[in-house]
């Protein structure tokens, strides 16, 4: 049986491409074909280029550029869903863990949307051939410690991984190249002069130097110590 299907224009630059693996996927009634396909790396000439970004709980990602993407309405949303999970957990109905299934499976999805979207405008921010400069958050669960909370909440549901692949292979396709750094002591360290310490940090969101007195957003701070590798 052969049966039509059409392509999205966003995936029509794909068409030709050589198929690894082809998903046939039925959800609400609807019939859709998920198709991976091996893209050729582009041969893009390296330059000195490069980007620090700076991820985060409150601002999703900060470069060195001065640029501030994703968006601040995400939080809400997750906030808005993990207390609707909290009730329907208290309640424990039949009817309530079924629609605790749904949410759960909504709210793995946005999550997955908000890292393609993100990955995207950062690759988008850099231009071809550039490098995009990170804090390596492998374990990073263990090695932070938060009040129990809403901080703690939000940083065991962050999905650190997923966004760190979809930024690897979308970067790669434009030329990109992507590096980790150790992120210890970047958020306590002035871009400017390179004094360490604690207090340098006055707030989440106000970074003031104890030694020059250099003073800035918290988070591009921490995108500029990236870029230029101040430690």
């Amino acid at each position: 049986m052969s049966i039509p299907f059409t392509i999205p224009h966003f995936s029509e630059r794909y068409r030709g491409c050589k198929v690894a693996t082809a998903d046939l996927i039925q959800r609400k009634g609807k019939w859709w074909l998920h198709v991976v396909v091996a893209v050729a790396e582009p041969t893009v000439p390296r330059n000195e280029t490069i980007v620090g970004v700076d991820l985060g709980l409150n601002r999703p990602a900060v470069t060195s550029q001065r640029q501030f993407l994703g968006s601040r309405h995400w939080k809400e949303i997750d906030r808005r869903r993990f207390r609707l999970r909290r009730t329907l957990q208290s309640k424990g109905t039949k009817s309530a863990k079924r629609h605790l299934k749904k949410v759960s499976g909504r709210s793995l999805r946005f999550h997955r949307d908000c890292d393609h979207v993100l990955s995207k405008r950062i690759v988008q921010s850099v231009s071809p051939g550039a490098t995009i400069v990170l804090e390596n958050l492998t374990n990073i669960r263990e090695g932070v410690r938060h009040r129990k909370g809403e901080g703690q909440r939000k940083l065991h549901s962050w999905s650190f991984a997923q966004l760190y692949n979809f930024l690897v292979y979308k970067a790669q396709e434009q030329g990109i190249v992507v590096e980790r750094i150790d992120p210890r002591h970047t958020s306590q360290t002035c871009s400017q002069c390179g004094y360490q310490a604690r207090n340098n940090r006055r707030s989440q969101a106000v970074f003031h130097c104890r030694s020059c007195g250099y003073q800035l957003h918290a988070d591009l701070n921490a995108a500029y110590v990236r870029r230029f590798g101040v430690h």
